[in-house]
């Protein structure tokens, strides 16, 4: 559960990329709570203005829970970013809902349904589970300090509009998640498709630019593949191109990325490597496909370009550069590797300052 609250991609988000997909259907279902939640604080302190003494402290924390509620909205509709995690915004909805309760308004109970869907869909499961029960807990509590324990029927709703809320949502994440994957991947390969390569080569130019962080980019196109299609067929053809990715997967880390651009070409992202090591990652992958055994009598060789993140300004560019290279590789006999040669990297003096874990 520890994990979860403080690396869950909205309760802790420090290090979101606004491109991500899952990131923008969060932050739009954040939105809509967020707008939920303006509302019921809004009544509150509406109704503590209007019917209770400004020296009200209830009063005071509403307004300001009023206010922070509608920075973080529109910090996040204008900047994409988040200001308040939501598992603060709910947390002292909730808890002024329930303080509310506590001093006698009990009608505010009702904001307690749409509070507890929001923990459903917002906050990771295990997180949302220990809330939910420790909100149902108080609220039992509540109930029995002021002899009002008999709104049974109303206890037993929340309980399963919080329970159903829980399994519809992770239902939905789930679909989602598969959806999402479709949408990124390839379906043949499994490697991620030309949609999701710019959003992360525009993030890797940055964190250069920013950091210092150097990373590179190799670009890998089978040799003569069209003949392989024509006189093996295209079953054959396709058992050469997943064996090709299952042996890049094999050889780079998990930070790093291949994509398959469309027919035989793949793109990979090595993070944090330069032109350097870049090209005897090449060189190791060209020999080893070189060797595969996927076609018996019929030896497997490619063209792979490098080019690190030195030498260019965009996402494009890079793209641009690489390719060149590649098909430089393919003019000067093929089955072999061609590099960029890279720019002398920015000198900047932040080391000390990066997070151990980037």
């Amino acid at each position: 559960m520890r994990a979860e609250l403080f690396q869950s991609d909205l309760a802790a988000p420090t290090d979101l990329n606004p491109n991500d997909i899952l990131f923008e259907r969060r932050a739009t279902i954040y939105r809509l709570m967020l707008i939920m939640m303006l509302v019921s604080v809004g009544s509150i302190t509406l109704q503590h203005l209007l019917f209770a003494p400004l020296t009200s402290p209830t009063t005071w924390v509403a307004l300001a829970g009023f206010a922070a509620l509608g920075a973080t909205l529109f910090w996040l509709q204008t900047r994409q970013k988040i200001v308040l995690p939501p598992i603060f915004a709910l947390l002292f909805n909730i808890g002024l809902v329930l303080w509310c309760i506590a001093t006698g308004d009990n009608q505010q109970s009702l904001w307690l349904f749409p509070l507890m869907i929001g923990l459903a869909g917002l906050i990771p499961s295990g997180v949302a589970l220990a809330a939910g029960s420790v909100t149902v807990l108080i609220l039992i509590a509540i109930q029995w300090s002021v002899g009002s324990l008999n709104d049974v029927g109303e206890i037993a709703a929340l309980l399963a509009t919080w329970a159903l809320s829980l399994a519809v949502m992770r239902l939905l994440t789930h679909h989602a998640d598969e959806l999402a994957d479709l949408a990124l991947s390839d379906p043949l390969t499994g490697a991620y498709n030309r949609r999701y390569l710019q959003p992360q080569a525009m993030r890797n130019i940055a964190d250069y630019q920013r950091y210092s962080r150097l990373s590179s980019m190799l670009m890998i196109d089978i040799d003569h593949f069209k003949a392989i299609n024509d006189t093996l067929g295209h079953a054959q053809g396709d058992r050469v191109l997943k064996d090709l990715v299952a042996l890049i997967e094999n050889r780079i880390r998990g930070v790093d990325m291949v994509f398959r651009l469309g027919g035989e070409e793949f793109v990979i992202l090595l993070t944090e490597v330069g032109a350097q090591t870049a090209t005897k990652i090449a060189e190791e992958l060209r020999l080893s496909i070189a060797n595969m055994s996927t076609l018996p009598g019929r030896r497997i060789t490619v063209s792979i370009g490098v080019c690190d993140v030195t030498s260019v300004e965009s996402a494009e560019k890079w793209l641009e550069r690489v390719d060149q290279a590649m098909y430089s590789a393919k003019q000067q006999g093929r089955n072999r590797v061609n590099v960029v040669m890279p720019v002398s990297p920015v000198d900047v003096h932040i080391s000390s300052s990066l997070p151990v874990w980037r």
